[in-house]
C-alpha cells in the first residue's frame, strides 16, 4: 500500500474520531440538562425542603404519590414521625426494603438502570405512597424527612368542647336548684328537658370563605355559637419561605351606605375576642385558629370582617361578607 493511501486513511480516522468525541460531549451535556430537570420537577412535586446535600425534610401527605429516587450502591432513608406498622415493596427482586422502627432502608439490588417500583408505608397516621427509581448518586434522594403537618385541631377542638362543657354545667346547675325538691320522676323529666335545652343552645354555621395574601392562606371554616358566646374556626396554610407570626385577629362588621345609588363602606366596628392560635405557623404548615366573641347579629347595612395581622410584616389578609348568624 502507498505511502499516500495510508496518510489518508490516517486522516479520515483521526475525523471520523473527533466526530464521535464532539457527538459524546453533546450527548453528555443533555444527559446533564435532562437529569438536572427531571430533579426539580421531583423536588416541586414532592414538596421537598433540602436541609443539605441530598437530604431534604417533607411533610407527610396520605393523598399523593410521593417520587424516590434511589442509586446503585447507595441506600436511601426514609426517616418517620411514628413508626411503621407496614412496609410494602412491589419488586423485591429489584429493591432491598429494612424496617427499623421509624426508618425505612431502601436501595436496588439490581444492575438495572432504569429499574422501577412502587413502595408503600403504613403509619398510625395514615398512608404514605412512593414511585421508587433508580438514577445517578448526584441526584438521588439519600434521606428524606418526613413530619407530620403542624395541625393543633386538637387544641383548638379541645377549646371549643370546654366551652361547651362549661355552659352545659351552669345549665345543668340552674335545672339541678329549680328540681332538687321534686321526686324522681320529676328529675328525671328535667334530665331530658336539660338534654334538649343544650343540643338546642349549639349553633353552626358552616363557611367556606378564604383568601391568599404572599404564600399565606387563610380559611373561616365554620361560625358557632352556644348560648350567648360566638366561635369562629379558621386555618391558615403557610406555604411561603417565610415563619408567619400573628400579631392580631380581629373579628367586627363594616356598615354600608347608600348615596347616588352607590354603596360605601363607613367605618369598621371591632367585637372584644379571645384568640387560641399558635405562636408561629412555620412554613409548609397547616394549622387551626379559634375566635371566641360576645354573640350577636349584624344589622341589614353591616357585613362580617375578618382581618388577620401579621407581627413584623406586612402579610395583612382580609375577608369580608362572609355568612352570619341569621
Amino acid at each position: 500500500m502507498s505511502y499516500r493511501k495510508w496518510a489518508y486513511i490516517a486522516m479520515l480516522a483521526v475525523t471520523v474520531s473527533s466526530l464521535g468525541g464532539e457527538k459524546a460531549w453533546a450527548n453528555e451535556a443533555a444527559s446533564s440538562q435532562t437529569v438536572s430537570s427531571e430533579l426539580n420537577t421531583r423536588r416541586h412535586f414532592n414538596k421537598l425542603k433540602r436541609s443539605s446535600e441530598n437530604i431534604y425534610k417533607v411533610t407527610m401527605r396520605s393523598g399523593v404519590v410521593f417520587r424516590l429516587q434511589t442509586a446503585l450502591g447507595y441506600v436511601s432513608t426514609i426517616d418517620l414521625p411514628e413508626k411503621a406498622l407496614k412496609v410494602f415493596v412491589g419488586d423485591q427482586e429489584l429493591f432491598k426494603v429494612e424496617v427499623y422502627e421509624k426508618q425505612v432502608l431502601i436501595k436496588p439490588i439490581t444492575d438495572e438502570a432504569d429499574a422501577q417500583s412502587n413502595l408503600v408505608i403504613v403509619t398510625n397516621s395514615g398512608r404514605l405512597a412512593f414511585d421508587v427509581s433508580v438514577g445517578p448518586p448526584s441526584t438521588a434522594d439519600f434521606v428524606l424527612d418526613f413530619r407530620l403537618p403542624q395541625d393543633d385541631s386538637m387544641l383548638v377542638r379541645n377549646a371549643f368542647e370546654e366551652k361547651v362543657e362549661q355552659k352545659a354545667k351552669e345549665l345543668e346547675g340552674e335545672y339541678r336548684k329549680k328540681e332538687e325538691k321534686l321526686e324522681d320522676k320529676a328529675e328525671k323529666m328535667a334530665d331530658q328537658k336539660l338534654k334538649e335545652e343544650i343540643s338546642s343552645a349549639v349553633k353552626s354555621v358552616p363557611l367556606k370563605a378564604s383568601n391568599v395574601e404572599d404564600g399565606i392562606q387563610v380559611n373561616l371554616l365554620s361560625l358557632s355559637q352556644v348560648g350567648g358566646k360566638a366561635y369562629l374556626r379558621f386555618s391558615i396554610l403557610n406555604y411561603s419561605t417565610n415563619p408567619y407570626r400573628v400579631l392580631k385577629a380581629l373579628i367586627g362588621a363594616i356598615s354600608e351606605e347608600r348615596r347616588f345609588l352607590k354603596k360605601r363602606e363607613t367605618g369598621f366596628v371591632e367585637f372584644p375576642a379571645d384568640l387560641t392560635l399558635a405562636e408561629a405557623i412555620e412554613p409548609d404548615s397547616y394549622v387551626y385558629g379559634l375566635l371566641t366573641f360576645d354573640f350577636r347579629v349584624l344589622g341589614k347595612k353591616e357585613k362580617a370582617v375578618f382581618r388577620l395581622l401579621e407581627d413584623g410584616g406586612g402579610r395583612q389578609i382580609e375577608i369580608k361578607d362572609f355568612k352570619w348568624f341569621e
